[in-house]
């Protein structure tokens, strides 16, 4: 492939990243957060889990935490969250552990 193609699909492909606007829905939302994460963009990452977390998604939440406190070590920047908030995120109900293979009802003979 020619080089200019190449630059230009990595603009669009990177671009269709970024732009997810709230219509998409949380579980859009949270993809994009993590692809921003997974690719370093920490400052994004944390204002999308951020965000999630407000509206009730337990695990943006649990990222968000995470990266409060482990800040400066990790992604070398502190997340400034106002007490009250991180409290809020603290108090979501725990989301539901998964068992991979096991079946959400048991089978009957």
């Amino acid at each position: 492939m020619h080089p200019t193609r190449i630059a230009t699909f990595a603009g669009v492909a990177a671009a269709a990243m970024l732009v997810v606007p709230a219509a998409f829905g949380q579980a859009s939302r949270y993809g994009a957060a993590q692809i921003d994460y997974e690719i370093g963009h920490y400052e994004q990452a944390f204002v999308a889990f951020a965000s999630l977390a407000d509206e009730g998604h337990c695990d943006a939440a649990r990222m968000a935490q995470q990266m409060v406190r482990y800040g400066r070590p990790l992604y070398l920047t502190d997340f400034k969250v106002a007490p009250e908030r991180l409290q809020r995120w603290q108090r979501l109900p725990a989301c539901p552990v998964a068992v991979a293979g096991a079946d959400p009802e048991p089978r009957r003979p």
